[in-house]
């Protein structure tokens, strides 16, 4: 599985990080009191701009980390503007400051400023090595748009900082982002052991294990998270798929039930469903697992996922129901639109061969299969003529067709089909010799004999003890 299936890790941990910086130097008296006039920001605004002035007095009219931290607190309760008025103080009094620049750069990133944010970031880092969140705001700034960038910037911390187990966190989800789930599953392996995980760290952990297909350890990771918080939504969910991908599907099911065991809906999504049809259906829970490949269908609004039509085509077709296999397999094809293949289109008439085939179709019911399978057979062999599987299967829709083979329908398709086989180096015998049978009985029929004994002679030369060319030979003597 890759990463459209569902958006289930999230970006990473924002850190306020810069909040407590800009702080450090200030007393927890000074920090109440502006907790306290930050609380009056939206609702009476004059108030708390007279009150932060009356704090910004005599000594601390110059109090850098006093103005960011003010500042801090307007950008909390989304006032970018006025954090922005602070953040101009402070830098006119020290150009220098990291947490000025810390808060600078969160100001141009609720602006949605990236680029800005981050040239403020790195002046942060510039000014002060040790300015941790610098380098996470910059990392987190950059991942859902070049998360190469925002590796970089966290490797470089890593190297200057080993000691600091949440880098390797923040990496985990900065490879995530960049779709390489091994280097992130090894990066929150480092995390995982030397750091102090908690909830969402196992929720990631467990799904970048189960996209690594490391089920087991993905379900390890999940029980522990689970030890902790026992209604989690998301390790629920990963519960449910790992015991699927490892087959244990009897409890696969319980995790299922307990992870459908609540009203609302909004937080399922069609992997969901899909995963609850696919447990009843290895447990050979037919009908109920049709029910939930439906939901899984619906929850598709837009048929955005067409992988999801195909699977349950295929579960129709397991089942026979082929009238339902070809709608759904039909619907897959729409969805990919110029993304499907010749081999998509292939696959849809052999479902039609197969539904003309079936015990369940009616005689009335399978000439239009056959003839559909026939077209898109025909369609196989103008797309890739050097292929043989558009003739080989054109040959045995038309043998279904003629089954007594008097009017030879297949004969140009099983010529043809062969006459690509034997040029094959690797090509199956059992083909090869599907398609001889087919000609040295139909020449046998127009009582060509001569040419029937070629057929027949060939299939002997690849199987010496073919039954059914011995005995066509032994009939053809004295022909």
């Amino acid at each position: 599985m890759n990463n459209k299936i569902l958006c289930l890790v999230c970006s990473g941990i924002i850190y306020s990080a810069s909040y407590s910086y800009a702080q450090k130097n200030l007393s927890d008296e000074v920090t109440r009191q502006i907790t306290q006039i930050a609380a009056s920001i939206n609702d009476t605004p004059e108030t708390a701009a007279k009150e932060f002035n009356e704090l910004l007095k005599g000594k601390n009219k110059k109090n850098v980390p006093l103005l960011v931290a003010i500042g801090n607190a307007y950008l909390n309760h989304k006032c970018p503007d006025e954090a922005q008025v602070y953040a101009d103080r402070a830098m006119k009094i020290d150009s220098k400051s990291a947490p000025v620049y810390v808060l600078a750069g969160d100001i141009a990133l609720t602006q949605k400023n990236v680029g800005m944010a981050c040239g403020y970031y790195e002046q942060a880092i510039l000014f002060d090595a040790n300015c941790y969140d610098a380098y996470y705001k910059y990392a987190h700034a950059y991942i859902g748009v070049s998360p190469q960038l925002s590796i970089d910037m966290l490797t470089k911390l890593k190297a200057s900082h080993p000691e600091l187990p949440e880098v390797n966190r923040e990496l985990g989800n900065a490879y995530y982002q960049s779709g390489n789930y091994g280097k992130a599953k090894s990066a929150y392996d480092e995390f995982m052991q030397q750091g102090t995980p908690d909830t969402q760290d196992y929720e990631h952990y467990a799904m970048l294990l189960y996209l690594n297909k490391d089920y087991a350890q993905s379900l390890n990771a999940v029980e522990k998270g689970l030890d902790a918080d026992k209604d989690n939504h998301l390790l629920k969910r990963l519960r449910m798929y790992d015991l699927y991908e490892m087959e244990a599907y009897k409890e696969g099911l319980e995790a299922a039930d307990a992870f459908f065991n609540r009203p609302e809906e909004s937080n399922y999504v069609y992997l969901d469903f899909l995963y609850r049809g696919r447990l009843s259906l290895a447990d050979q829970r037919n009908e109920e697992a049709l029910q939930w490949f439906e939901k899984a269908l619906k929850a598709d609004t837009g048929n955005t996922h067409p992988e999801i039509a195909k699977e349950v085509s295929a579960a129709h077709e397991k089942l026979q129901n082929y009238p339902e296999a070809i709608r759904l397999y039909q619907l897959y094809l729409d969805g990919l639109k110029e993304k499907a293949e010749i081999s998509d289109t292939f696959l849809l008439g052999r479902l039609y061969y197969m539904a003309a085939g079936s015990s369940t179709v009616s005689e009335p019911e399978k000439e239009p299969y056959l003839k559909k399978a026939d077209e898109i057979f025909a369609e196989v062999a103008q797309r890739v003529p050097d292929n043989y599987l558009g003739y080989f299967w054109r040959a045995r829709t038309n043998a279904m067709a003629d089954p007594e083979s008097t009017e030879g329908l297949a004969k140009p398709y099983y010529e043809a089909a062969l006459n690509l086989l034997e040029k094959k180096a690797d090509a199956s015998k059992a083909l090869i010799i599907e398609c001889e049978s087919y000609l040295g009985y139909y020449h046998f029929l127009q009582k060509d004999y001569e040419q029937s004994k070629v057929y027949w002679n060939k299939i002997l030369t690849l199987d010496p003890e073919n039954e059914t060319a011995k005995q066509a030979l032994q009939g053809l003597q004295g022909n």
